[in-house]
């Protein structure tokens, strides 16, 4: 009789032993589902920001012109055969070794005739021109024209898929870029999860009677508060993708300068998802339009704010003023950004606003007018690169006094003249073996040493430039870069 309660407090434990530590392997269970899941989602969204920014910088025109010259399978053997192909493939490799990526990254076509996808540019070294796509023909050719994600094959095969489309001025698609990076990480996965489960039940056996109580509690509350973190993460990140879909819409593509200029190239490069420099465009008719590149206070969110500001108000006082100097509309630009942002007779705490490269270009008397604050304005003028400064003083801020006026600089240029606007992340940039700044003696040697390529192809040596200098130093502010053949 004396021993009934005791044994019938050995059952209880067992029991509540039992029944922690198959809700501890339960936990673990979902907790590896969860992790395996957001794994999947992170790499969806690391291939759709690598596809979506590509197909922007890209274009079709290359391609098309690609697929219209070489029509047969193999005719492009080398990487440095085609200068289009050659862009191509140095801006597909050049991301895939940037974002660490193990599967090639593709630009493929439907061929109508064939009724399959063919690859025309890979980051691969070998070129696979015209070749048939390797992965999923049928799933693919479902979403052709259209941008998405996906996962594909099955067992070890399985691998996640994003494209998006190359279209050109009139819509048409050309081809689409596809990124691929594998998805099954089992094997792994289940060894941990094993292992993990393995250690909860030497744990379970080793604990007293009193311990697993208060490990249950803790498991609980770390449980909720790595829940809590996760949600503001997430509401965090999806706020920042969404800023940066606004900024983007607010700045001018690429294409754009390639309707008004003879040849272009757009860098930009921030340092977080959003950036606070930022290019413009305004076309006043046929032969004048006005052109910049700002940086603005800060970078990430808080100069992704004020470049909004900045953007904005540029898109309202240009259209209106657009008979004036460009000394003038940096001076009402001035006046509105202190406005707008209340920084009228403050001194101290009024210091955000806009260092800006303003050109105002008529080709029909062959004249540039620019206009600086804190930036200049390079010129490459019959061989010899030049260097205009800005006047010393910011658009915006309070902290130099409400009244701002700017310089006019009259160039009168020639056909083929280059101009470069840019903020000054390039420059400061920190890296070489010494870890010093990049410098503008350094950006105006480069210019000059690549002077007779193309403005696509230098932009691929510049960007190549910053990465080599910068290495693995973080990067220190957000970049941007506008080279116009005018």
């Amino acid at each position: 009789m004396e021993l009934r309660p005791k044994r019938t407090k050995h059952k209880v434990l067992y029991t509540v032993y039992a029944a922690l530590l198959l809700l501890c392997i339960a936990v673990i269970v979902i907790v590896h589902r969860n992790e395996r899941k957001a794994l999947v989602g992170q790499g969806i969204t690391q291939l759709r920001s690598i596809t979506t920014t590509l197909a922007g910088e890209l274009g079709a025109n290359n391609l098309r012109a690609l697929v219209e010259r070489y029509d047969s399978h193999g005719l492009v053997i080398k990487n440095t055969q085609d200068a289009r192909y050659y862009v191509l493939h140095e801006r597909l490799r050049g991301t895939a070794e940037r974002n660490g990526l193990q599967a090639p990254l593709e630009l493929v076509i439907h061929d109508e005739r064939k009724q399959e996808l063919q690859v025309i540019v890979t980051s691969e070294v070998r070129p696979r021109f015209r070749e048939r796509w390797a992965g999923d023909q049928g799933e693919l050719l479902k979403a052709y024209g259209r941008v998405g994600s996906m996962e594909m094959g099955t067992g070890d095969q399985r691998e996640l898929v994003a494209f998006d489309v190359l279209n050109e001025a009139n819509g048409n698609v050309v081809g689409m870029v596809v990124a691929r990076a594998p998805a099954n990480q089992q094997g792994a996965a289940t060894a941990s999860l094993f292992r993990n489960i393995g250690i909860a039940t030497v744990l379970f056996g080793l604990v007293g009677v009193l311990l697993f109580r208060y490990v249950g509690r803790w498991l609980k509350a770390d449980e909720e508060a790595q829940q809590r973190l996760k949600a503001r993460h997430e509401d965090i990140s999806d706020s920042i993708a969404y800023a940066g879909k606004i900024q983007r819409s607010l700045v001018p593509s690429a294409l754009v300068y390639d309707e008004l200029f003879a040849d272009s190239f757009v860098f930009d490069r921030p340092k977080d998802v959003v950036s606070g420099d930022f290019h413009w465009v305004y076309r006043v008719d046929a032969d004048t339009c006005f052109v910049a590149a700002a940086d603005c206070t800060g970078h990430g969110l808080p100069g992704a704010m004020i470049a909004a500001i900045g953007c904005s108000t540029l898109n309202e006082v240009v259209p209106q003023n657009a008979h004036k100097d460009p000394s003038e509309i940096l001076s009402i630009l001035h006046t509105r950004m202190m406005s707008t942002l209340h920084q009228q007779g403050k001194q101290r705490g009024a210091g955000d606003g806009m260092d800006v490269a303003l050109c105002r270009v008529d080709r029909a008397g062959n004249e540039i007018l620019f206009a600086g604050a804190y930036r200049p304005l390079y010129w490459l003028h019959q061989g010899q690169l030049s260097v205009i400064n800005g006047d010393r003083k910011p658009v915006g801020g309070g902290h130099m006094g409400e009244e701002r006026r700017f310089t006019t600089h009259k160039l009168a240029y020639s056909p083929g003249d280059r101009i470069y606007l840019f903020s000054d992340g390039y420059v400061d940039q920190f890296g070489g073996p010494e870890r010093k700044r990049f410098m503008n003696s350094r950006l105006q040697e480069l210019i000059m040493a690549h002077r007779h390529l193309g403005l696509k192809e230098q932009a691929t040596v510049i960007e190549r430039a910053f990465l080599d200098w910068k290495g693995p130093i973080e990067q220190m502010d957000d970049v941007c870069m506008l080279g116009l053949a005018v």
